[in-house]
């Protein structure tokens, strides 16, 4: 009867996956809101986000044992920037994440590509996409900021500018331009420039898709 329980629980879990990544995403982005001002609770957050994209890969033998490796390598930095703050822990933590996240990608898109109809987890996986783009994206403006300190403008000090440059990436995905921040060096530029791209083509292409699939079915 237990192990009954535990089976049905793993299967639904497996079934749910991409609303468990949606959700795990927005706590990501969102989650900060529910501790005290001057807890940094962004170790916490990474590392719920980190455990949570193990349910994509499950069953997949292939992926299990390098995703563990960069997964606890992911932690493994996190810990040491949360207590020593390296400028090289938190460079190659963020060249690891934005792998991890391009890892998630790869998955999330294939996913959008094979459903044959429009789901509850397929508008997720969809959702979670354009979220991976976006802080990939912000990722990406972080290294180019440590590498070249004062390519963006009005950042805040501290850690409170890498939540900047996150929130500038969205910004830049959605298209809205709001303009408190703004890149100032060609690298930067460029930076933009491609992400937006990525945004356009992204809302443009995938959401084509999943709109041909949702007509499709109902044909």
């Amino acid at each position: 009867m237990v192990f009954e329980k535990v089976n049905n629980f793993r299967e639904a879990r497996i079934n749910r996956k991409y609303e468990i990544l949606l959700l795990s995403l927005l706590l990501l982005l969102f989650g900060d809101i529910f501790f005290p001002f001057e807890f940094d609770s962004s170790p916490i957050l990474v590392i719920q986000n980190v455990f949570a994209s193990t349910i994509l890969f499950y069953g997949k033998k292939r992926w299990r044992w390098p995703l563990y490796i960069l997964l606890f390598t992911l932690v493994f930095l996190e810990i040491i920037n949360l207590f020593a703050g390296l400028l090289v822990s938190k460079y190659l933590f963020s060249i690891l994440y934005i792998l991890y996240f391009v890892i998630l990608s790869i998955e999330v898109y294939r996913e959008i590509l094979k459903n044959k109809g429009v789901t509850i987890g397929m508008v997720a996986a969809v959702l979670s996409g354009f979220i991976l783009l976006a802080l990939m994206g912000g990722y990406l403006f972080i290294i180019i900021e440590m590498i070249v300190s004062g390519s963006f403008t009005n950042l805040s000090e501290g850690v409170t500018k890498f939540s900047d440059l996150i929130y500038f990436s969205f910004i830049t995905v959605l298209s809205v331009g709001y303009g408190d921040i703004s890149p100032i060096t060609p690298l930067a530029k460029k930076a933009a420039v491609l992400i937006g791209l990525l945004g356009h083509f992204y809302s443009v292409v995938v959401i084509g898709i999943v709109i041909g699939k949702f007509i499709a079915k109902n044909e």
